[in-house]
């Protein structure tokens, strides 16, 4: 970045002080009716009316002078920009909720951030079953151009921003430190692959904040603000991904949940997700159903296509994949077509351009 606009140079200011939360920047913005120009030229006239402690005040009077320049650096040496709440490239969705972060620091790129997206969540600690479940969701939706949000933590965070970058899909990586630290160490290669392919890390934490515990609760709502949904994979009982669903679910969020194995210490939290009334999702047409935008736009896709001179076995199979991508064994299932029928009708359906196949013999509609 060049220069700050005031937004964000008041707001990146008072945040980048201990001791001024997000909720203290409302109250603060609140008291100079929402005008950050005036807040930044009148603060020191105004400072014993802001319920801050005269430490904190020092501190701002201290550092306002050489704020600019000094963010300027930062942002630049990390190849990042700052978006306010007041900015036009500030994610819509996130404004609905309550308490939404004032400033965002962004690597990347915010171009798509509007666009259908869902969150895919679940356990640091997966098991290979949660592994696949994240992968499947993920690719499934990956094809159908939904953007994938997550917190790049270890296990099913990071298999849903891999999968997403695999399928050439927009990610979006959200993290409770400042975006200069990577946490974990692990997913550093991770941080630079979403932000180089047209995703964005973002944080609402200034530059150099650690990755306190209680950062990830706060970390997890902008997580469900990003999303039209959120797909719990695997959680604990007493896991930060349902604090994430919480979140959700007090946003008007659709929540999803894959269902799991009742003896694993993993799938306690989905099983209890599902009891208290999440989506038992065990296939792509659970979460369709529930996203009118994404039920829009299966609709065009399958308005789009000429089936007008498909026989009745063609049209079991082009019905079997309107709702994603399916591999051979699931078009069997669902159709109850002898094998070698299948076999040859896909190839015929191929041959006329109605149907994509994949490596690992996987098909999926033209779009």
């Amino acid at each position: 970045m060049d220069s700050l606009n005031i937004n964000q140079k008041t707001i990146g200011w008072l945040n980048s002080i201990r001791g001024v939360s997000n909720g203290k920047i409302g109250k603060m913005l609140e008291y100079f009716d929402g005008n950050t120009s005036y807040l930044w030229y009148n603060f020191e006239s105004e400072k014993k009316n802001m319920q801050l402690k005269e430490e904190t005040i020092s501190e701002l009077i201290r550092t306002k002078d050489s704020f600019e320049e000094h963010m300027l650096k930062k942002l630049n040496e990390e190849n990042a920009f700052a978006v306010t709440i007041f900015d036009e490239d500030y994610p819509a969705m996130l404004k609905e909720i309550d308490s939404p972060p004032y400033i965002l620091y962004c690597r990347g790129s915010l171009k798509d951030i509007n666009n259908l997206s869902l969150a895919v969540v679940g356990s640091r600690k997966a098991t290979s079953y949660g592994k696949w479940a994240a992968e499947k969701f993920t690719r499934e939706l990956s094809e159908l151009g939904v953007n994938i949000i997550s917190g790049l933590a270890a296990g099913i965070d990071a298999v849903a921003h891999k999968t997403a970058l695999k399928c050439g899909t927009k990610t979006v990586g959200v993290i409770g430190c400042g975006i200069n630290v990577v946490y974990p160490k692990i997913n550093e290669h991770l941080y630079n692959e979403i932000s180089e392919n047209g995703g964005a890390v973002i944080t609402e934490y200034t530059f150099g904040m650690q990755p306190m515990p209680n950062n990830f609760h706060d970390r997890n709502r902008i997580i469900s603000g990003l999303s039209h949904g959120v797909l719990v994979i695997e959680a604990q009982e007493k896991s930060g991904t349902l604090i994430t669903a919480g979140h959700a679910a007090d946003q008007g969020r659709e929540i999803f949940a894959v269902p799991g194995n009742i003896d694993s210490i993993y799938s306690k939290g989905t099983n209890s997700l599902i009891r208290d009334g999440a989506k038992i999702t065990t296939g792509l047409n659970d979460i369709i159903e529930e996203i009118p935008l994404l039920k829009e736009k299966i609709s065009k896709i399958n308005k789009a296509m000429d089936t007008s001179t498909l026989s009745g076995d063609e049209m079991k199979i082009i019905k079997s994949l309107m709702s994603g991508t399916r591999t051979v064994y699931e078009i069997l299932c669902e159709t109850a077509l002898d094998t070698p029928v299948l076999l040859s009708i896909l190839t015929l359906l191929e041959m006329k351009g109605k149907i994509i196949r994949f490596s690992g013999d996987r098909f999926t509609l033209c779009q």
